[in-house]
């Protein structure tokens, strides 16, 4: 989480959210947000909907979260928060827009994805990326404690992923994407309506890809960065058990997974 404040004394913090954490980490959130004059947040949604209403979705990219969700023991974010709060701001498009944004642009959502994973893989080939080895997802597929091997695993492909997600933000046309760039767009014209009306401590709490672009903005309208604080997204300590456990994997197991 990054801090910004402007020549009148107002701050904005960009809190990086990870879809999928442990209790703790989401309890942490909760808390948190209740110092901010207006938390913005991202949700697809219609402006009218009840957001106490679980947001069920056959959509790829929710099956995935709700996927490592299950296979890493964690909690989905729209799980574990709470948005009924009077400071929550809904600052993201409705699924209309989003839909008719990106059909203007000849953009999806897997061809986004296709292209970063694309470029990813010819990152690793030229040397600047690691991928995760057969025999290491084999260990942790077969390992005593499923979850937690996997989390150790992904955990230090975190510095990875967060370039795949970069990647992501780059349309057909060479320019942001409707998924990112588009949405941020929005928020950030929330944004600018609650400064407006002299709301002082403002937090704006979007998934981690989104958070390159945004501070960019936040610069080009008057912020300049002053503070910045992490909290623990998934504690991959090794629990306590008296079972004897398996040989590490061979990898680095030091890494520690954390939300900026």
């Amino acid at each position: 989480m990054r801090t910004y404040t402007n020549a009148n004394d107002q701050s904005v913090a960009l809190i990086a959210a990870i879809h999928v954490g442990d209790p703790a980490y989401y309890a942490k959130l909760q808390a948190l947000f209740k110092s901010y004059d207006a938390l913005l947040y991202e949700m697809i949604r219609d402006r009218d909907a009840d957001v106490t209403e679980k947001v069920n979705s056959d959509h790829p990219v929710s099956q995935l979260q709700v996927g490592l969700k299950n296979a890493l023991g964690l909690e989905f974010q729209l799980d574990a928060l709470d948005y009924t709060p009077t400071n929550f701001v809904h600052a993201d498009l409705d699924p209309e827009t989003f839909a008719r944004l990106q059909g203007e642009k000849g953009e999806t959502i897997l061809g986004l994805m296709l292209r970063a994973m694309l470029e990813e893989d010819a990152r690793q080939r030229s040397g600047q990326g690691q991928a995760i080895q057969p025999l290491q997802l084999l260990w942790a597929l077969t390992s005593g404690d499923r979850a937690h091997a996997l989390k150790l695993l992904l955990a230090q492909q975190m510095d990875q992923i967060e370039a795949t997600l970069a990647g992501i933000d780059r349309g057909s046309d060479g320019q942001g994407s409707v998924l990112v760039s588009g949405r941020n767009e929005h928020a950030i014209g929330v944004l600018r309506d609650q400064l407006q009306r002299g709301v002082r401590k403002l937090g704006i709490f979007y998934g981690a890809g989104h958070m390159p672009d945004f501070e960019r903005r936040l610069g080009q309208i008057g912020f300049q960065r002053a503070g910045e604080q992490w909290l623990t997204a998934w504690d991959i300590r090794k629990k306590r058990s008296s079972a004897k456990p398996k040989s590490a994997p061979p990898t680095n197991a030091s890494a520690v997974s954390r939300v900026p």
